[in-house]
């Protein structure tokens, strides 16, 4: 009778711990992103004379036309996040990661001078910190809070013969809503969104000057919103 007791006891505890709310939760994400900071660059391009078309010819049999500026985007954003539930339905979130990449190849024909190019490249790291509200499954949710973007541009002038990098801090706030299609006590797996509406980088004007020609991009203002949509996976303890 004292052991089938302390086994229905102890089978009770082990139920009500596996089965209670986890206190705390630590996730990866990863998707695709969107963001200005390639359109308000390529405008930047265009207004500053980089908009030009290149003509290559082959031995006069052939020319292959490019138009710039051209816009490129290569990486997939990813972001680690930990969590600390106040209540059933309430959790702080904090959370950093890349969240834009992305490149803007520009072109000035200068005739019988020498041309220039211009490629100028983001990369947006971002920090959060967010209040979240999930339903008592903790299934779906949102979350607001503040962020801090950390955007690093890289500036490459005349493909190679010199480079310059330009960090900026943007302060601005995060919204974002997830949607865990798997949800267990233990572990989660699931999917959302988030967009991060911060201040504008101030681009510098960049001076191009060679021996036969010169060209300026002016200044102007980039990166002032980014997000994504992604797959989010983790667990809790």
């Amino acid at each position: 009778m004292k052991s089938t007791f302390l086994f229905t006891w102890l089978l009770l505890i082990s139920c009500f711990i596996c089965t209670a709310q986890k206190k705390n939760y630590i996730g990866v994400e990863t998707g695709a992103y969107f963001g200005n900071a390639n359109s308000n660059i390529e405008s930047g391009m265009v207004s500053s004379g980089f908009g030009d078309r290149q003509t290559a010819s082959f031995l006069g049999l052939f020319t292959i036309d490019t138009e710039y500026p051209r816009k490129r985007a290569g990486k997939t954003s990813y972001r680690v996040k930990y969590g600390h539930y106040l209540n059933k339905k309430t959790a702080i979130e904090a959370g950093f990661g890349l969240s834009y990449h992305g490149a803007v190849e520009g072109y000035d024909e200068k005739n019988f001078a020498q041309s220039n190019y211009l490629t100028l490249t983001s990369n947006i790291h971002t920090l959060y910190i967010a209040w979240v509200k999930t339903d008592s499954l903790g299934k779906a949710g949102f979350g607001i809070g503040p962020a801090l973007s950390f955007y690093k541009l890289s500036a490459d002038i005349n493909q190679g013969t010199s480079r310059e990098t330009t960090n900026y801090l943007l302060p601005g706030v995060m919204i974002k809503g997830f949607w865990n299609f798997l949800s267990y006590p233990s572990w989660f797996l699931g999917m959302g969104t988030e967009l991060s509406v911060t201040a504008a980088a101030k681009i510098k004007a960049i001076k191009i000057t060679t021996p036969t020609s010169e060209s300026t991009f002016k200044s102007t203002k980039a990166g002032s919103f980014n997000g994504n949509i992604s797959i989010t996976a983790g667990f809790r303890f």
